[in-house]
């Protein structure tokens, strides 16, 4: 658990754990997982008050899981000829699952009069929607975009600073190599890497400016 403060006020909390375990028959596998918040006040809106602008940063992700391993598939006791085939094989694989980045919902207008450009959008209630639903729905509406509407004049705008989050990202990747012995000092060595093994959709983040008509 660490925290660490600097001239822009910004904050970082986080826990680690780490794992690591050797089986038997060759396979090793590595964990890591990390929980974290990472706050500050940067990209300012209000020239006039930084805690206006003070929450989770654009970089805050709360949880990122890593699991990865290694293993040396054991030998068949099989003919030579079987052997050279199915043994000496390798495989891994790296599975990576984290938690989407936040943002915030800007109006796209200066009705703050600051020039800036910065202006947050008012929100009139909760935006949050089901993440559960298919990928089509969550295509067309990720969040209630209803919510929300242009600052009211004078004033930077209601909602806060990152208080949505993106679509959180998982793949798996993994990877084969085999060893092909074609004389006592020269070898073969094949490999193939499958990239998002699952074949899992991995979305960006919405739009988020109302100016911009983008959402």
């Amino acid at each position: 658990m660490g925290l660490v403060s600097s001239d822009n006020n910004s904050h970082y909390n986080g826990l680690q754990l780490n794992v690591e375990k050797r089986f038997g028959h060759g396979l090793s596998m590595l964990a890591n997982y990390t929980f974290s918040k990472n706050t500050d006040d940067d990209g300012w809106t209000n020239p006039f008050n930084r805690s206006f602008d003070f929450g989770p940063s654009d970089d805050d992700i709360r949880h990122n899981f890593n699991l990865s391993n290694v293993w040396e598939i054991p030998k068949w006791n099989v003919n030579r000829f079987a052997g050279a085939i199915v043994n000496g094989w390798l495989v891994n694989s790296i599975t990576i699952w984290r938690s989407g980045f936040p943002f915030s919902i800007y109006s796209g207008q200066d009705n703050s009069f600051s020039g800036i450009g910065r202006d947050r959008a008012d929100v009139t209630g909760d935006a949050q929607l089901d993440s559960g639903r298919s990928h089509g729905e969550l295509i067309t509406r990720y969040f209630d975009t209803a919510k929300f509407v242009p600052n009211t004049i004078g004033t930077f705008g209601n909602s806060g600073k990152n208080t949505l989050r993106a679509p959180g990202f998982f793949k798996t990747d993994f990877g084969a190599i085999k060893n092909f012995t074609i004389r006592e000092q020269r070898k073969l060595l094949f490999r193939t890497e499958f990239f998002n093994l699952f074949n899992n959709v991995n979305f960006g983040g919405p739009g988020n400016n109302l100016g911009n008509g983008d959402i």
